[in-house]
């Protein structure tokens, strides 16, 4: 008896634990959201770009968008996600040098917004992939970095403008992700304790 109580403590621990982690994750997510549009405008205003910029034809910048967004499994969502953020988070730094060494080298103000996404785009992804982790699922392939041929000047502004437009879309998905497997594992909890106290009854 003693033991079954004792499983049934640890089992809400570990479910009030991930209650916690898809909350932090949720709010973290929130907060990249908001700085990568408010750094998107700002990048197309000080790079000059159109609003009308198509940039369909630039490769190696995770995607956000998905027509199969509800037909994904929860381990799909957290691994498409610890994918993304990871692989933006390297392209994030590289348009970080690019704007200090060559784009806009003496706005360190617009540096250091770039850096302070930065820096929260490295703990949503490190957040996610613990997440997985924690359900114990595989986590995703690290991508191998591919040497980039110089790009041209223009092409710099292009990619970097992809990389915070698709940050802000993926970190909106996460967003979305996270509350709703937060409102599964609510629900769970909540069957699992209603199912308790039906037994005690007996």
């Amino acid at each position: 008896m003693a033991t079954g109580v004792r499983h049934d403590a640890i089992e809400d621990n570990i479910s009030f634990a991930l209650s916690d982690c898809y909350a932090k994750a949720e709010a973290l997510a929130r907060k990249v959201h908001s700085e990568a549009k408010q750094i998107t405008e700002s990048y197309r205003e000080k790079q000059g770009l159109s609003q009308d910029l198509n940039l369909d034809s630039i490769d190696g910048v995770p995607e956000s968008g998905t027509s199969k967004w509800a037909e994904l499994t929860e381990e799909e969502r957290l691994r498409e996600n610890a994918a993304a953020f990871a692989a933006l988070h390297r392209l994030l730094g590289t348009v970080l040098k690019e704007q200090q060494d060559d784009l806009t080298p003496g706005d360190y103000k617009f540096h250091d917004a770039l850096l302070s996404l930065l820096a929260k785009v490295e703990a949503l992804a490190e957040t996610t992939k613990q997440l997985l982790l924690s359900l114990g699922h595989v986590l995703p392939r690290a991508e191998e970095e591919r040497e980039e041929e110089g790009l041209r000047y223009f092409q710099k502004k292009r990619r970097g403008y992809k990389v915070i437009v698709e940050l802000s879309g993926w970190a909106l998905r996460a967003v979305r992700d996270f509350a709703r497997l937060k409102r599964r594992n609510r629900r769970e909890v909540g069957g699992k304790r209603e199912v308790k106290k039906r037994g005690s009854r007996r």
